[in-house]
């Protein structure tokens, strides 16, 4: 595993075939994404405004519609290292593929943590445990620096 690490609000772990989009050597990098050599990807933001997290939900929501007009999407709220992240699921058709993107949105007094994943569903079972991995990574390492 590789870290990526800005030393304020963003560090986690990621397997070492990926690829990270983001420079840790700006302090104040507030977003950035992890590419599976097969083309799935994390993704982490920091909202610091007053936008509840339901909102940012239905703002990811909408973006997704614009490109892919026949989305299904679901709720689904889980647990993450002891944490409770809202969150919906979103599949989708792509050419001749079926995709699956997730959107959890972990609060925070630093912000909300909005978290972004998106594999093919070929790929998904084989991705699914290393997005879980790099969030739990993500909010064990901010549990870590606030206790």
């Amino acid at each position: 595993m590789q870290t990526f690490d800005n030393h304020l609000d963003l560090c986690f772990s990621f397997p070492e075939s990926w690829k990270v989009d983001g420079d840790d050597s700006i302090p104040d990098t507030a977003e950035v994404s992890v590419f599976s050599p097969e083309g799935a990807f994390w993704c982490v933001r920091i909202d610091r405004d007053e936008t509840p997290p339901e909102a940012l939900l239905q703002q990811a929501v909408a973006a997704m519609q614009e490109i892919y007009p026949d989305l299904e999407v679901e709720p689904a709220d889980e647990q993450v290292a002891g944490e409770h992240l809202l969150g919906v699921d979103m599949h989708f058709f792509c050419l001749d593929l079926t995709g699956t993107a997730t959107v959890r949105i972990w609060p925070t007094i630093r912000g909300k943590y909005i978290v972004f994943s998106q594999a093919e569903d070929a790929l998904l079972m084989q991705c699914k445990p290393i997005f879980s991995a790099i969030t739990a990574s993500l909010i064990q390492s901010q549990q870590n620096k606030a206790g």
